[in-house]
């Protein structure tokens, strides 16, 4: 598992070796959400299936909004870059193909996001297992990078940890914004949950969990203290449509 605490030295050497995650986020208008969604399914996955087959992509994920929102996001790409050859082999395509979308795809995208981050954080399987639904939760925070790290370790970590034994979650990755100033969200955790069902048990999971860790005087006092640490933004429930 990626070690949650991100020292200097870990996010310099992370800089030098090219962004380890890119999460792209795409707005379109309600009635371009079929057109969007085609293009994601049918130009955007065979593109990215090929830059994975050729070592070119280390991991990819495209998830779609249930529902329409105008608030936030339709569609969410998460790519994991291994190395700054990978990287770069993604910037040269986004120079051609805005956000790896064509200009006939692009016609009816209203906003494309592509926020370099850093995956600090994941447990359960990558692919977030055979019948995930996805809960995406932005976050903003009001530490430094390093104090929100040490906090996501000793109250985030441990909760969702929890949510997998208890079965209601496959897996989790948390990200953070490498640039976060003016953007949408400074973090994002990336739940997989075992089908609606596990999306269902949500609420009694997070109650029963926090209950147990109570006794924990770590993180009770990190409960304690989480408003004073970050902020928690609209979460958008999605499903995953093409990647591993």
């Amino acid at each position: 598992m990626l070690a949650l605490v991100l020292s200097m030295s870990t996010a310099a050497q992370a800089a030098e070796s090219g962004y380890q995650s890119l999460i792209i986020s795409y707005r379109t208008t309600p009635a371009g959400r079929p057109a969007l969604l085609d293009a994601l399914r049918t130009r955007l996955a065979p593109r990215l299936d090929k830059l994975h087959a050729k070592d070119t992509l280390s991991h990819y994920r495209i998830l779609f909004s249930r529902l329409a929102d105008s608030q936030t996001w339709d569609a969410l790409v998460v790519l994991e870059f291994r190395n700054a050859a990978q990287s770069a082999a993604w910037r040269a395509i986004d120079t051609q193909t805005p956000g790896g979308l064509d200009a006939k795809s692009l016609a009816d995208t209203t906003a494309v996001e592509s926020t370099i981050s850093d995956s600090i954080g994941s447990g359960g399987p990558f692919s977030g297992g055979s019948d995930p639904v996805y809960m995406a939760i932005p976050y903003d925070y009001f530490v430094s990078p390093s104090e929100y790290a040490a906090y996501a370790h000793a109250y985030v970590e441990p909760q969702t940890n929890g949510w997998i034994k208890a079965g209601a979650l496959n897996a989790y990755q948390l990200y953070m914004a490498r640039y976060p100033a003016g953007r949408g969200w400074m973090s994002m955790l990336l739940l997989a949950y075992h089908g609606d069902a596990g999306l269902d048990e949500r609420d009694a999971v997070v109650a029963a969990t926090r209950k147990s860790l109570a006794s924990n005087p770590e993180w009770a006092a990190q409960a304690q203290g989480k408003h004073h640490i970050r902020t928690e933004k609209a979460a958008m429930i999605a499903d995953r449509i093409a990647g591993d």
